[in-house]
């Protein structure tokens, strides 16, 4: 996204309509399109990046927008006139690899005739517009790669570290630290990827943060506050989680090495591992997905993505399938999802029918689906009826869904709650 001086408006790309610039004045009401005309008309990039205005003052291309695309090149340039024909293309085979290997975040447009390039492992390139590399890579490491950079009206210019910190410098970028920012929005749980319900203290457990620093953090059903629980850095891949509630303990699946699931007590202390890696399972379903207890049999349900090395048919029938655990990690059975029609399982949480009907599975499938299950994976009654189904996109305008969990006590009781990543939301709802 970039604004358009001149005419005071916002431009945005978006890799779903690759040949269209969106335009947004200054209170975001959308005010139409501009068809993207490439310099040939075969060519479609596979992904934008960043994107700058390049101001009146300019003597190269004044008055045009500059924007990162990729394809089957690390990345290129493109400049495009206000009305959407690029005009040009910057690009050179003799890059180095220190600059394209690394993925290109922005863009920026440096006073008077220069280029500023940010890339992903916390560097600063400056280019000239014919691609001649000037200066770089300046590494700042503490950045955790950047994302955007623009040059301010008095000189200073601005790099956006991933995902919300403000590192500022001055014009010949000699770092302004004094300056930067670190904004905290919400209750700054960063990419939260678990919810589960602490039924000892009323409270949401949320995994959130980016490798490897996730964390658990308790969060009262009012989301007004935020105190750590679980920080063991040691796990690094810490997902979705569980709570066993008559053991007090909080179980989590942790993605990496080691491949378990791990349980803390409610104090963040270690309690014990529980192993999930193919030499103690005997076979290989890949890395663990969703997790939950079912209290009633004293088992974990856990959603695997399939491994990597197998056949992809393979790997889609692991997607859509469960595998049920002992509380001491024996393997017991699968679940075959594949009549439900959901082609993945993205979370899932046990909860018991307010109806008297006993232990269902509540399931985030794909294509925004959320589906309710005997505990067996049977969607249908035997009346031939769904025991439910609703699209969380539609009915709760959560795209990115992460995880779910069911609310079995407090004045909340009965409720869901569900985590959205790219969102950083948790949204509260009920069945009925």
């Amino acid at each position: 996204m970039t604004y358009i001086e001149s005419e005071g408006l916002f431009a945005v790309v978006d890799d779903s309509q690759k040949k269209k610039l969106l335009l947004f004045d200054q209170t975001g009401a959308y005010k139409g399109t501009r068809p993207i005309q490439y310099l040939s008309p075969d060519y479609v990039p596979s992904h934008f990046e960043g994107m700058a205005y390049i101001p009146p003052s300019s003597s190269t291309f004044p008055d045009h927008l500059i924007m990162v695309v990729s394809d089957s090149a690390p990345f290129r340039l493109e400049v495009v006139r206000r009305d959407g024909v690029v005009v040009s293309e910057i690009y050179r085979s003799d890059w180095p690899s220190t600059l394209t290997d690394p993925f290109v975040g922005d863009v920026a447009y440096l006073a008077p005739n220069r280029l500023l390039i940010t890339t992903y492992d916390s560097s600063i390139w400056t280019l000239d517009f014919s691609g001649n590399v000037l200066s770089g890579p300046l590494p700042f490491p503490s950045a955790n790669g950047f994302e955007g950079i623009v040059q301010m009206k008095d000189g200073r210019i601005v790099a956006v570290g991933y995902p919300q910190n403000l590192f500022f410098f001055d014009r010949n970028l000699t770092r302004l630290p004094a300056s930067d920012r670190a904004d905290v929005i919400g209750l700054n749980l960063l990419n939260p990827s678990g919810v589960a319900w602490n039924s000892d203290t009323d409270q949401f457990l949320i995994t959130s943060g980016f490798f490897p620093t996730t964390a658990i953090t308790a969060v009262p059903t009012s989301l007004d506050t935020a105190n750590p629980v679980v920080d063991a850095p040691e796990y690094r891949f810490k997902q979705q989680l569980t709570y066993l509630a008559a053991e007090h303990l909080i179980a989590v699946v942790s993605a990496g090495s080691p491949r378990a699931i791990v349980l803390f007590n409610t104090n963040g202390t270690f309690n014990s591992e529980i192993a999930l890696s193919p030499g103690a399972l005997g076979f290989d379903p890949g890395s663990p997905l969703g997790i939950t207890y079912i209290p009633t049999t004293d088992e974990f349900l856990i959603g695997f993505n399939g491994n990597p090395v197998d056949p992809i048919s393979a790997q889609q029938a692991e997607k859509r399938r469960l595998r049920v655990f002992s509380r001491a990690g024996a393997f017991v059975r699968e679940i075959d999802l594949t009549p439900t029609g959901t082609e993945s399982v993205a979370a899932l949480t046990y909860f018991e029918d307010a109806g008297g009907g006993g232990g269902r599975l509540m399931i985030l499938g794909s294509a925004g689906r959320i589906l309710i299950t005997d505990l067996d994976g049977h969607s249908l009654k035997s009346n031939g009826r769904l025991f439910g189904e609703f699209n969380g996109r539609a009915k709760l305008d959560m795209v990115t869904r992460a995880a779910i969990a069911a609310i079995t006590t407090g004045p909340l009781a009965g409720s869901f709650a569900m985590v959205d990543r790219r969102g950083g939301e948790i949204v509260i709802f009920r069945l009925d």
